[in-house]
């Protein structure tokens, strides 16, 4: 009885240990993304190309990233699939907007 009991814990605490590090993982790819976004539309406001370039290299790895810019300002979005569990993916991103600098313009 308590190896059965024991074993049943132990599968339980591995089960749980591995859903927190998929939530821990989570939120370490939304803060890059918030960053990441943050930099772009900074950058891309300022009219910083290779500042630009820099930003996009430093997106979680196979990030989808948009530049739109509009009347006002520049809208960057970064969106990253992460893997849970082994079992299939969920999608974080963030999107930021910055006004164009002076003397820059859609």
């Amino acid at each position: 009885m308590v190896t059965v009991e024991l074993a049943i814990g132990c599968i339980t605490a591995v089960l749980v240990t591995a859903c927190l590090v998929s939530l821990a993982m989570l939120g370490v790819a939304q803060s890059a993304c918030a960053e990441s976004s943050a930099q772009l539309a900074r950058q891309s406001a300022r009219g910083d190309d290779a500042a630009v370039a820099a930003a996009r290299s430093r997106a979680p790895e196979g990030a989808r990233v948009s530049i739109d810019r509009g009347e006002d300002g520049v809208t960057a979005e970064v969106r990253v699939t992460v893997p849970v569990l082994g079992v299939g993916g969920v999608t974080v991103g963030a999107r930021s907007w910055a006004a164009y600098e002076p003397g820059q313009g859609p």
